[in-house]
């Protein structure tokens, strides 16, 4: 009964990968809510853990990535987020499809990055502002005054988690091909 219970070296290196993932999302959870929270950078709050949810998506495939994009954003949204159900889906579907066309298309590269990183904050923050837009919770001038800056500040952190996520990716051997 037990022998069917072990884990091999390498299963220890994938599990200590996901959790090193894990801890990053946390990670960012953190910041940005208690660090950032309140007065942000500039004036605005970058959003982090959108960006480690992207890196790690696009890292890791659309497989394991879109798996990890869909916890983690399920993670995220039922830890009492504005919109939390929109976030999961934009969180899951635009970084799944990004990871996809990269794969099909480019090289991973950071620039394939900092390009899904983009499109994909830009469409989830201005689907979740149309939708306050609609309900009239937010006034049509907080796009170019609050969104579009606050993404520009959640770039400017983009380099170090492509870095942190793209040095986890290392540990543990590399999945076989399918």
């Amino acid at each position: 009964m037990l022998d069917k219970l072990y884990i091999t070296p390498r299963q220890w290196g994938h599990i200590f990968r996901w959790t090193m993932y894990f801890l990053l999302v946390l990670a960012a959870i953190l910041l940005q809510t208690v660090i950032f929270g309140n007065g942000g950078m500039f004036g605005q709050r970058p959003d982090l853990v959108a960006l480690v949810i992207i890196s790690v998506c696009f890292r890791e495939g659309p497989e394991r990535g879109g798996l990890f994009a869909l916890l983690s954003s399920t993670f995220w949204a039922l830890s009492g987020i504005d919109q939390g159900a929109l976030q999961i889906l934009c969180l899951t579907a635009l970084p799944l499809l990004g990871s996809l066309l990269c794969r099909k298309v480019f090289a991973a590269s950071y620039m394939a990055s900092l390009t899904v990183c983009i499109l994909t904050l830009l469409v989830s923050q201005s689907v979740g502002f149309l939708l306050k837009m609609f309900y009239e919770a937010a006034p049509g001038s907080l796009y170019f005054t609050r969104l579009l800056p606050g993404i520009l500040v959640s770039l400017l952190f983009q380099p170090l988690i492509y870095w942190l996520v793209k040095c986890i990716e290392k540990i543990g051997e590399p999945y076989e091909a399918t």
